[in-house]
């Protein structure tokens, strides 16, 4: 079986994957130590992403779905509850009743 890829449609995933982990290409290029021009290629379509920039950004990435970001194919990670998700922590929970009282619920 192949997977037919997209270029286009590729790079607006990988645009989209580092705008949610909040990188630049200049910062991914350096964290994976490559050419800022190696980043701005893929980006632009001019090039695809090698196994070896792949493997980079895995490496530093591990929750990402490499064949979500090359096919479309599954979500964007591989745990669904990733910790690219912003979570909220509930401290305590306030209920408020309608003779004005409340009570507070310390988790």
């Amino acid at each position: 079986m192949f997977t037919n890829v997209n270029i286009c449609q590729m790079n607006i995933r990988f645009k989209k994957w580092m705008k949610l982990v909040d990188i630049n290409a200049n910062s991914l290029a350096l964290l994976i130590n490559v050419n800022r021009s190696t980043i701005s290629h893929i980006l632009s379509g001019r090039n695809k992403p090698s196994i070896d920039i792949l493997d980079k950004i895995i490496d530093k990435y591990p929750d990402l779905n490499t064949n979500w970001l090359i096919s479309g194919v599954g979500n964007m990670s591989i745990n669904t509850s990733s910790e690219l998700i912003d979570k909220k922590h509930i401290d305590k929970i306030m209920v408020f009743y309608n003779n004005s009282s409340y009570e507070e619920v310390i988790n």
